[in-house]
Order: structure tokens, then C-alpha cells, then sequence
């Protein structure tokens, strides 16, 4: 195998696949990504094997062939070559790795690349295209609600569901929901699938990286999700098991609802959340109460041996005076999705969950259960 490629092109390619191989394995080839030479093009891959990720690489092939490299002593080389450079890299039989950029030489020892994982293939049926920025925003203001408690694996992604040409993810930790859907897909596909955390954090990592394609193609099997783009598949193993009906998690009805201003709002809690105490959060020195009365809404917090505080909000509000706990990362987590200028406030009492939702958009929510202090 030989192949000429530019430092920048194989930079790029490096940096797609390299966050995916696992820091520690006991399989050692699990540590390397997998070189193969082809036609006109290098693809490179990487597997820790739950989640996958291949790209193209533009190169000049002498000789076609396939090798595993390790990762991470072969980018932390190729970061060092000049930023012009040309890069020449060749493997022969023994699996030993040859580099060279300009006066610069390197060898390296690499595996078969008989011995890497089979990366699973792009489901050919259940995929549909959606346009990238409304993807990014859909995993962006849902993420942030999944459950980090590995004891609560069946929580720890994204339900993603899509049918009548509808495309919904929810995504919950038991104490907070967040709830979005876009209609208008054109996919004539039924499915329904929980994609891990980690799959979802990869994903907007590899959209945030100045992809250029307008939209992303989306494969969803029994086991399997994958995503394609400008020469990219990631491909995951799904959750398994039943997502909770989180339909019976958000209220059909509240007493109150209440306008807010977004970043007024966010600000207040940000400036209370300095007077609480986070490694605590179940109980009520990590709260901020929220206290609606005579067109005001007063934020607070109170910690003994810390401090306390309040913020004055002007609203629209003559119901009588009633007051409500929260955990301020939760709230902030919302208000911090909230791209509309203001948002809509319901809730019913002290106890019961309440509802934030954009103002306009009547297709994204979040719930958040109170705290009892």
C-alpha cells in the first residue's frame, strides 16, 4: 500500500474518526483506525463497538491496500508535519508503517486489517432525509433532558419516532422532559428507535465541523441507526428496551399561564443559581423558589451559611400569590433552548409539573417537576 495526501485533507479525516476509538480496550486493535487505500480515495474508520464512524479522505493511490494504524501516535505525527505539507504513507506485508514529509521519516507498527471489526452497513430501508440544521436543533433541545444515572439505561438517549411523515425525539431523566416534533419530513417511513447519549453527542460533533451538506440522511433498523452526510456514516447500536409513555408525563391542562422573557428570565436564574448549593440537589439549599404575585415574579434563593437573594420580574399575572421550587440547572437548561424571545410558563400548583414552551412554536416543550422544600 501507498498513497500522497495533503496534511489539511488527512487532518479533517483524522479528526472525524479519532474521537470514536475507546481510550482503553482489551482489544488492542480497537485502538487503531483502519487505513484503507481505494481508487481515488482514502476511507478511514474507527469503532469502539457500539458506535461507528467511516469518511474520505482525497489522496493519490500508488498502490491500493488496507492497514490499522494506531490513532493516536499517528495524529499526534500528522500534527506535527508542516501545514503545507505533502504526506507520503506506505504499509508492507509485515504490517509496518512507513511515513514520510519532506526530511521527516516515521515509522510505525500497525495490525492486519483483517483483524478490525466489521462496521455495519447503511440500513438500505426505514431512511429518510431531513435538512441538517433542523436536525442539529431537534438533538440540541432534547439532549440536554436524557438521564446520565447508568442505572437508568433505558433513559440514557434520545426516543426518536417517526411516522405520518412526522419526526419526533423526546428525551427524559425521570425529573424533567423535553418534547419536540417537526412535520413535513416526505419520508414514508414508521419507526421508532432510542439512540444513546453518546451517539447523539457524536452526531452534533460531526454536524458542527462546517459540514456542508444541506441534509441528512437517516437509517433506522432493529437494532441500528445511522447517519450520512458529505461523505460520512456514523452508524450506533440502539437502546433496547420500552421507552415510558411520556405522553402521560406532560399535564393536559394547567391553572396558570404566565409570558416570559427568555433571557430576562435566564438571567435571573443564572444570578440565584450562584446562591445555591449544586452538590446537594435534592434538597432545598440547591432550589430557586419562584414566587408569582401582583404582577411580579420574584426569584430567590437562600442558603444557610451561603447567603441569599432575590430578583424582581415584572409580568401579567392577578391570580392570587402562590410560590414554586425548582432546581435552577433545570431551568436553565431550558431557557438556554429557547430561541424565541419569550416563552409560555404553565403550571397549577406547588407540587405538579410545569410546562415551558416557546412562545410561537407550539411544537417544542419542556416539563420540569417542581422541588418539594
Amino acid at each position: 500500500m501507498k498513497v500522497i495526501c495533503a496534511k489539511d485533507e488527512l487532518i479533517k479525516g483524522l479528526l472525524t474518526v479519532s474521537p470514536i476509538t475507546p481510550s482503553k480496550s482489551s482489544l488492542p486493535v480497537l485502538s487503531n483506525f483502519l487505513f484503507q487505500a481505494q481508487s481515488d480515495k482514502i476511507r478511514l474508520s474507527s469503532t469502539d463497538l457500539e458506535i461507528a464512524v467511516k469518511c474520505n479522505v482525497k489522496a493519490e493511490i500508488e498502490q491500493e491496500g488496507a492497514i490499522t494504524i494506531p490513532t493516536k501516535r499517528f495524529t499526534d505525527i500528522i500534527r506535527e508535519m508542516h501545514d503545507d505539507a505533502q504526506i507520503e504513507i506506505s504499509a508492507d506485508d509485515s504490517n509496518q508503517i512507513n511515513i514520510k514529509s519532506g526530511k521527516a521519516k516515521f515509522n510505525l507498527m500497525g495490525i492486519a486489517a483483517a483483524e478490525f471489526p466489521v462496521i455495519p452497513e447503511f440500513p438500505k430501508e426505514n431512511n429518510f432525509t431531513v435538512k441538517t440544521d433542523i436536525f442539529a436543533s431537534m438533538i440540541k433541545k432534547t439532549s440536554f433532558a436524557a438521564s446520565k444515572d447508568p442505572q437508568r439505561y433505558i433513559l440514557n438517549g434520545i426516543y426518536t419516532l417517526i411516522e405520518d411523515e412526522t419526526l419526533k425525539m423526546v428525551s427524559t431523566d425521570g425529573r424533567r422532559l423535553a418534547y419536540i416534533s417537526v412535520k413535513g419530513i416526505g419520508a414514508k417511513v414508521k419507526a421508532k428507535a432510542i439512540v444513546p447519549t453518546k451517539a447523539v453527542n457524536d452526531i452534533l460533533r460531526l454536524i458542527s465541523s462546517e459540514i456542508k451538506a444541506e441534509g441528512i440522511k437517516v437509517g433506522l433498523s432493529e437494532n441500528l441507526v445511522a447517519v450520512e452526510f458529505d461523505d460520512i456514516i456514523l452508524t450506533s447500536v440502539l437502546i433496547e428496551g420500552l421507552f415510558p409513555n411520556y405522553e402521560q408525563v406532560i399535564p393536559k391542562k394547567t391553572v396558570f399561564k404566565v409570558e416570559l422573557r427568555t433571557q430576562e428570565t435566564l438571567k435571573a436564574v443564572k444570578q440565584m443559581a450562584l446562591l445555591t448549593n449544586e452538590k446537594s440537589a435534592a434538597d432545598r439549599s440547591s432550589a430557586v423558589k419562584f414566587a408569582f404575585g401582583g404582577n411580579l415574579l420574584t426569584i430567590s434563593a437562600s442558603t444557610a451559611g451561603l447567603g441569599s437573594g432575590d430578583v424582581e420580574i415584572p409580568i401579567e399575572y392577578k391570580e392570587d400569590p402562590i410560590e414554586i421550587s425548582f432546581n435552577p440547572a433545570f431551568i436553565k437548561d431550558v431557557l438556554q433552548n429557547m430561541e424565541e424571545e419569550a416563552v409560555s410558563f404553565e403550571f397549577s400548583d406547588a407540587l405538579n409539573p410545569a410546562i415551558i414552551s416557546p412562545q410561537k412554536d407550539k411544537d417544542y416543550l419542556c416539563v420540569v417537576m417542581p422541588m418539594r422544600v
